[in-house]
């Protein structure tokens, strides 16, 4: 039986990724540069950094990434909400005596924004960030180091994430793995589970 739930953060259990890619692509057209929303959309997968890398090395200004930033700290965040059937999970996995964690790249201070504001900071035991300093994923260690602080056993755990790396982390730390699939992508890599639609999730917890 699945008992805890180890969950990326951007694509999985919030939907940041469109204004994000927004936000980006205007910043990039502030400093003359144009690019489409789906190139954008497929650097950030892999990460931030990435992106941000990429058109610095086309010659663009890395004051678009610092506008980037402002805009993104400035953007409401009822434009960044939680999947549908995010709460629901969570609060079903906390209700039923399990733990949540989210291990993100993603910043603290603006993970504990959206949180926040969404009310779901209490579903969560802990909340790993970049500021965590850990390895980014696909490295596990950030997967292992939790799992052994929460006692937690990787056999009743599942990680879910929507990106390669996120299920790569995972599944090297020891836990089944969930792909968050979005827009029929699918992973590269063999994962236990395959959702569209994040109340799917309560079937798997209830079935394993």
């Amino acid at each position: 039986m699945i008992e805890n739930l180890i969950w990326d953060f951007d694509g999985s259990l919030f939907n940041t990724y469109p204004a994000m890619v927004r936000l980006f692509k205007q910043s990039l057209a502030i400093h003359g540069y144009g690019a489409s929303e789906d190139e954008i959309l497929s650097l950030m997968k892999e990460t931030l950094g990435k992106a941000v890398d990429f058109y610095l090395d086309r010659g663009v200004d890395y004051a678009f990434y610092k506008d980037f930033q402002r805009m993104e700290e400035e953007l409401d965040p009822v434009e960044q909400p939680p999947f549908s059937g995010a709460r629901e999970v969570c609060s079903r996995i906390k209700r039923d005596g399990g733990v949540n964690l989210i291990i993100t790249h993603r910043a603290r201070r603006t993970a504990f924004k959206l949180l926040d504001y969404f009310e779901m900071t209490s579903l969560f035991s802990e909340i790993v960030t970049k500021e965590s300093g850990f390895k980014r994923k696909p490295d596990p260690d950030a997967f292992i180091s939790a799992i052994r602080r929460h006692r937690l056993k990787p056999e009743s755990t599942l990680s879910i994430g929507d990106r390669d790396l996120d299920v790569m982390a995972a599944r090297d730390a020891g836990t089944k793995t969930c792909f968050f699939s979005q827009d029929g992508s699918k992973p590269s890599i063999d994962v236990d589970y395959i959702v569209d639609d994040l109340l799917q999730l309560g079937r798997i917890i209830q079935e394993e």
